[in-house]
C-alpha cells in the first residue's frame, strides 16, 4: 500500500519515495524493538503501535487544514506527522507490516481507523486521534480489512473532493480519471464516469 500511495501522490507532484521508505523502514525498526518488551498479545500489539507511532513520534490528525491535498500525500504526512485518517492508517499499516504486526485498515462511516483482527472482539486504534483505542461499540458488519484498491479509491475521493474546492480542475480531473483504472462495480464505475465528464466540462 506505501509505493501504491506514493506513486498516487507523484501523479499530481515531486514525490522522493525512496526517502519516504526509509522514514517507514525506520519507524518499524522503533516498533519492532518496542514491540519485543510485550507479551504478544494481539492487545499488546495494537496498543503499542498506537503508543509508538501517535506518542512518541506524534502522527495525529490534521484539524487546522483538514481539507488540504497534501494531508493525502504519504510522504508530506510521513514527514509533517499530520494528515487524513485514511494517511495515516496507512502509516500504521505499513510500519507494522514491517514490525510483523497484522493491522488492516478499517472504513468506517464518514471515518478511517486500523485494526488487529486477531483477537475477538478486534483492537481498533484512530490514528487520527493519536492512536487512541476505540473503545465504542461498532456494528460487526463494518470491521473487516479492506483491500489495496478499496483505500485507493477513497484516497481518491478525497483529492478529488479537496481539488475541486480549490478550483483546481486539471488535478481534480487527474484524480477522477486515476480512479477509473481501480476495479469497481459497474454501477459505481458509471458513477465515476458522469463525474469525470462533469469535471471536464467545467474545465472547457
Amino acid at each position: 500500500m506505501d509505493v501504491l500511495a506514493l506513486a498516487m501522490a507523484a501523479e499530481f507532484r515531486a514525490v522522493d519515495g525512496q526517502a519516504a521508505i526509509a522514514m517507514i523502514d525506520d519507524l518499524a525498526e522503533d516498533l519492532s524493538r518496542t514491540a519485543r518488551t510485550t507479551n504478544g498479545s494481539p492487545q499488546d500489539l495494537a496498543m503499542v503501535c498506537g503508543r509508538v507511532l501517535g506518542r512518541t513520534h506524534g502522527f495525529a490528525g490534521d484539524h487546522q487544514r483538514y481539507d488540504d491535498p497534501e494531508n493525502s500525500m504519504l510522504d508530506v504526512v510521513l514527514s509533517r506527522r499530520r494528515g487524513l485518517p485514511i494517511l495515516l492508517s496507512v502509516v500504521y499499516i505499513e510500519v507494522a507490516r514491517r514490525a510483523g504486526i497484522p493491522l488492516a485498515g478499517v472504513g468506517l462511516p464518514g471515518h478511517f481507523v486500523v485494526a488487529h483482527l486477531g483477537s475477538a472482539p478486534p483492537v481498533l486504534l484512530d490514528p487520527f486521534s493519536g492512536g487512541v483505542r476505540i473503545d465504542e461499540p461498532v456494528p460487526e458488519g463494518w470491521v473487516r480489512p479492506w483491500r489495496p484498491h478499496e483505500i485507493a479509491w477513497r484516497m481518491l475521493n478525497n483529492l478529488v473532493a479537496s481539488y475541486q474546492r480549490r478550483g483546481d480542475l486539471t488535478a481534480a480531473i487527474r484524480g477522477a480519471e486515476m480512479r477509473l483504472l481501480l476495479p469497481a462495480e459497474r454501477a459505481q464505475r458509471d458513477t465515476m464516469n458522469a463525474e469525470l465528464r462533469a469535471l471536464q466540462s467545467r474545465l472547457n
